[in-house]
């Protein structure tokens, strides 16, 4: 199993791991090197780590890492290879031209190129789409996490023996259990009053996320509902050239009852301390982890008609879609959304997470994709 960042591997694919080797699969991780090596490592999981320079995008980097991927894959017994995301997924498929390898590529999502329609980003587009047909070649399945993605994919009906949809990365909904957790006891350990309505977003933070038009949303929200709270959980991607700089977030940091509150290992409790789970994203994801955990802790949910994530939400049952970057369809369902039924909502979100999304049945699908 293949990653481009160790945390990463750690945060979203053990879960998947540990199901895989209770299922009798001998797990490798091939991760650059990084805090959480050693973490993987005591799950059981043989770790190849290798050296990487996070910001050199070059060819040179490039063809260090194929060689890297290549001998390791080779010289190990190695059956099959499953890679996740863009750039782990093109080196997979060049280090396993010419091997009987079987190549598993997991697309979590389209990304920027597909989210932001300016010039730059078109060109980067038509090179993703050139790219994705290389890696269909090759590949013997490819996962993407939406039928939108599966059709945005260039000569998808070509494809479609290799490519399977399978929505999301599964959420295990023991863990993420609100009922596991005083809802009282944690709002008083965190300084939030009993009496504060508190909407949480949890992401990275890029503009595309949303981040902008939630801030002049929430503005007119607390204006006119004092007890109004919004918390905004996630670190900004230097790395990802539509970063939310600092500047920014120290400008709305305190104000009209926002808070960011940067990266945080407790999402578990933050999320049963909220009251809504709110993420008005037009970046192309598969389906957000994020929102996942919050269905699963039985969170109403505001999100965006973006592919992905409006399959997490049946509008008007347990929360409301808007249309991407409307200041105003995104004010009117938080104004909705505070008089409504929250028990009736939050019902149908944890049933969504049971019956759609739980780890045990996306699980099974991925590892169903290696018999194919």
């Amino acid at each position: 199993m293949i990653e481009n960042f160790s945390a990463d591997f750690y945060n979203a694919r053990i879960p998947l791991a540990r199901y895989l080797m209770k299922h009798g699969w001998d797990i490798s991780a091939l991760v650059p090197s990084g805090e959480y090596v050693q973490l993987i490592r005591d799950e059981g999981i043989t770790v190849f780590e290798y050296d990487l320079d996070r910001k050199n995008k070059g060819i040179k980097q490039l063809m260090h890492l194929l060689k890297i991927y290549h001998q390791i894959i080779t010289n190990n017994q190695i059956d099959i290879v499953h890679s996740f995301r863009f750039q782990p997924n093109l080196i997979n498929i060049l280090a396993n031209l010419f091997n009987t390898k079987k190549v598993i590529l997991h697309i979590t999502g389209l990304g920027i190129a597909f989210s932001n329609n300016s010039f730059p980003y078109l060109l980067l587009r038509v090179m993703s789409q050139l790219i994705f047909q290389l890696k269909l070649l090759r590949a013997d399945k490819v996962i993407v996490q939406n039928e939108d993605d599966a059709k945005d994919i260039w000569f998808s009906r070509f494809w479609q023996t290799k490519i399977n949809v399978i929505f999301g990365s599964g959420v295990n909904t023991g863990i993420f259990d609100r009922n596991s957790f005083s809802k009282l006891e944690l709002r008083e350990q965190m300084g939030i009053s009993k009496t504060d309505f508190t909407f949480i977003c949890v992401t990275r933070l890029i503009w595309e996320k949303g981040i902008e038009e939630l801030i002049e949303s929430f503005k007119f929200i607390h204006s006119s509902c004092e007890n109004a709270r919004l918390l905004i959980v996630g670190w900004s991607d230097h790395d990802n050239p539509r970063h939310i700089p600092k500047s920014y977030i120290d400008e709305w940091n305190g104000k009209h009852n926002i808070t960011f509150l940067g990266k945080r290992e407790n999402i578990k409790e933050l999320l049963v301390a909220s009251d809504v789970f709110i993420y008005p994203s037009y970046y192309r994801e598969g389906i957000p982890r994020g929102i996942l955990e919050a269905l699963s802790m039985g969170l109403p949910v505001i999100t965006t008609t973006t592919p992905g994530c409006k399959l997490t939400v049946a509008h008007g049952e347990n929360g409301y879609l808007i249309k991407p970057g409307s200041i105003s369809e995104l004010t009117n369902a938080m104004q909705k959304i505070l008089q409504s039924d929250m028990k009736e909502m939050s019902s149908k979100s944890r049933l969504l997470a049971e019956e759609q999304f739980s780890d045990a049945l996306i699980f099974s699908q991925i590892e169903h994709t290696y018999y194919k």
